[in-house]
Parts: C-alpha cells; sequence; structure tokens
C-alpha cells in the first residue's frame, strides 16, 4: 500500500470514528484517566466494523498504532495487523509500546495469541520488569489458556 492510499485510508477512517463518535463513553474514558490527547468512545464492535472495511494491512496497522494520541486508531491497528508478517521482534516491539490495559488486552486478543510463536513472546512479556508490559503478558497467557 502506497503512502497515499494509507492517508487516504487513514482519513476515510478518521471520517468513520467522527460518525460513530459517542461523547458519553468518550467523556467516561476521559474521566477514568485515559492517556489519549483524543477519544471518540467507539466500542468494539464499531472497531470490528471499521476492520472488516480494510482488512488487513500491515502498513496501514503500522500508521495507526504510531498514531499514539487516538485511542480508536491503536485499537483498530489491533485487528488489522497480518499474523502471516508478523514477526517475533515486530510483535513484541508493539507489545512493549502499549500504553494501556485495554490496548494489551485487544492486542492479546485480536493479535498476539494467534501467532505461532506466541508462546516464546509469552516467556518475553512476562519477564518485563515493566508492569504494562507485564500485564501484556498476563492478558497473552489468559487468551492462551482459554484456547487451550
Amino acid at each position: 500500500m502506497d503512502n497515499n492510499r494509507i492517508n487516504d485510508s487513514i482519513k476515510q477512517i478518521k471520517h468513520n470514528f467522527m460518525a460513530y463518535r459517542n461523547g458519553i463513553v468518550s467523556d467516561t474514558l476521559r474521566k477514568a484517566g485515559m492517556p489519549y490527547n483524543i477519544i471518540f468512545g467507539l466500542q468494539l464492535p464499531q472497531i470490528a466494523a471499521i476492520a472488516r472495511e480494510y482488512g488487513a494491512s500491515d502498513e496501514l496497522a503500522d500508521s495507526l498504532w504510531k498514531d499514539s494520541g487516538v485511542r480508536e486508531s491503536r485499537l483498530l491497528a489491533c485487528y488489522l495487523y497480518d499474523t502471516e508478517n508478523m514477526t517475533q521482534e515486530k510483535a513484541l516491539n508493539i507489545a512493549s509500546t502499549v500504553q494501556t490495559a485495554e490496548e494489551a488486552d485487544i492486542l492479546c486478543f485480536r493479535l498476539l495469541r494467534r501467532l505461532h510463536f506466541a508462546e516464546s513472546l509469552l516467556t518475553r512479556l512476562l519477564s518485563s520488569e515493566s508492569p504494562l508490559i507485564s500485564y501484556c503478558g498476563k492478558a497473552l497467557q489468559r487468551n492462551l489458556e482459554a484456547m487451550s
């Protein structure tokens, strides 16, 4: 996907975020201390619906993940990463940059548990000294146990 197409997709995605915007959820999340500059207040079924429009795209997912000030961008990225292209180092890098428990939970459920190297990734995440990265490891562990 070239840069123009990625930018066009991101513009359309942000338009969708605005269309689904929920001020009550947004205000509640902001008051709960979410660290984002922008919170549209979308719920997961709405994010999943947007993800289905685009399908797997690592380039688009990377751009959305880098948009760390927008809650819905980060969550949508978790739906768009292609498990076939994911390397252990990239997965570890993504997991090590989670900003909230919600991101960790969605990342583990939508992506990390589906990777063929999830078990070795689990060990690395659980051994982290960062509480949030360690939480990501625990979320992955819960997901893997639920799958077995």
